[in-house]
């Protein structure tokens, strides 16, 4: 595998994001699109499951998470739109690119996975009016064939592909919707539904005589995807139908719909693992917050900062030990290809929230490594305002606290750590004094401080 494929997974591991971005852009311009997307597909095709890992690193460097679901087009694919001599902005390029999917009914966008609410908050609002135009059209256009007959038969497998008719039947039938044929009695309940909704039925039905239903219906029902459909969309599929299917009652579905998104690796999810953890009578309540620590970015530390202060010691002790396991995540990064400071991994947070975290961990009294790892990340993250912090927290009284501090310190710049342990050699504490002339024997033997 070529140092540039190889750099690029290391950076999807870690889930940094602008590294990886750093690197695709960098591959494009150099017209290696064609030869890292071969070789990473040979790696991939070998496993038996894909996550959506790398996905999500290619969908935010193309600006495409508001239509994540939506467009149906694999990750290295989507990667080959690019090798083809790209002269316009690639986020720019990919919005283009969507609209004519959508203009041409290209059923690589299904716009019944489109949230409206989402892409009206981006780029992709430009969509909205032919995504609502389509979306009336499709049901307006809809054919419900009938069987003719003493007993009549309905096949409403044309409706449920419409984004309308199926949030219309599914209401109906309170989502229990096991085939798409219907009985006169169960038809007559939708079209009522139809209806309401100011939908003529009667110019939806096709009727079908006796002899022709079964081979009319068969072809209805074929599955319109490909039999080559690639894993990485099998995984798509499921992990969009697990963020609904998790909040139903049934524990079995809870449990499974957690697992596939746990596995998935996905961060388009943490919007779901925070409401279920949030939701403290949720049989997956205590797994998602554990989930959050051990697959989230830097946009749940604030949320899980907030759950060191719940009422529930469960929910407070795995708060803490997820907060700790994210924060150490985003400690050291192995990419070895020179990143610009301007592409450089995010800070896991700004100053004011550390301050919030470190005082939350401080007050409840948790373990002092979680403290370690807090400002560990900052230290190596934001070397710039970790001073301030470091040297205001040997104000606190708390020894094991200002051995943290030290010890952090050994990640800084000589001239930005010295800061830190001239302040610890005013200490009170004989022991932290004596762990300070350490550090200062260590790092600057040579030199005499006044």
């Amino acid at each position: 595998m070529t140092d540039l494929a190889l750099e690029l997974q290391k950076a999807i591991t870690e889930r940094n994001f602008p590294a990886s971005s750093h690197l695709i852009e960098h591959i494009r311009k150099a017209d290696r699109i064609a030869d890292v997307t071969e070789l990473l597909e040979k790696e991939y095709n070998s496993l038996s499951y894909h996550t959506l890992e790398l996905r999500d690193h290619i969908t935010y460097f193309l600006g495409m998470w508001d239509v994540y679901f939506a467009v149906q087009i694999s990750s290295l694919d989507m990667l080959r739109l690019l090798s083809k001599g790209l002269d316009t902005d690639p986020q720019i390029f990919m919005i283009d690119f969507t609209r004519n999917l959508l203009d041409t009914q290209d059923p690589r966008f299904d716009q019944f996975y489109a949230s409206v609410e989402t892409i009206s908050r981006g780029q992709y609002a430009v969509l909205l009016p032919d995504i609502l135009s389509h979306r009336a059209s499709e049901l307006e256009n809809c054919v419900i064939y009938y069987r003719r007959g003493p007993v009549p038969l309905y096949c409403i497998a044309h409706l449920l592909r419409t984004y309308y008719g199926h949030q219309i039947i599914t209401a109906t039938m309170n989502d229990k919707v096991f085939d798409s044929v219907f009985s006169e009695k169960s038809f007559s309940m939708i079209e009522k539904s139809l209806s309401s909704a100011g939908l003529d039925v009667s110019k939806m039905l096709v009727g079908i005589e006796p002899e022709d239903w079964e081979d009319v219906i068969c072809k209805v029902r074929l599955i319109e995807t490909s039999p080559e459909e690639s894993k990485e969309l099998k995984t798509l599929y499921r992990v969009y139908a697990a963020r609904s299917e998790i909040f139903l009652e049934s524990f079995r579905k809870q449990a499974a719909s957690l697992d596939t998104i746990l596995n998935a690796k996905t961060q388009l999810c943490n919007d779901i693992l925070m409401a279920v953890a949030s939701d403290s009578s949720h049989e997956m309540h205590l797994r998602a917050v554990k989930g959050l620590g051990d697959l989230g970015g830097s946009d749940v530390l604030e949320y899980l900062s907030g759950l060191l202060s719940a009422e529930d010691t469960s929910t407070r002790n795995i708060a803490a030990r997820a907060l700790s396991t994210l924060t150490s995540h985003s400690k050291w990064s192995s990419v070895s290809h020179k990143i610009p400071a301007s592409a450089a991994k995010t800070s896991i947070s700004d100053i004011s929230k550390i301050n919030q975290i470190l005082n939350t961990l401080i007050a409840k009294d948790m373990p002092v490594a979680m403290i370690e790892d807090t400002l560990l990340a900052l230290v190596t993250q934001d070397s710039e305002n970790a001073v301030d912090i470091l040297t205001r927290l040997l104000a606190k009284p708390q020894i094991s606290i200002k051995k943290a501090v030290i010890k952090s310190s050994k990640l800084l710049e000589r001239d930005s750590a010295a800061s830190v342990i001239r302040k610890a050699l005013d200490d009170d504490s004989p022991e932290i004094v004596a762990l300070a002339e350490e550090e200062l024997n260590s790092r600057w033997p040579d030199e005499i401080w006044t």
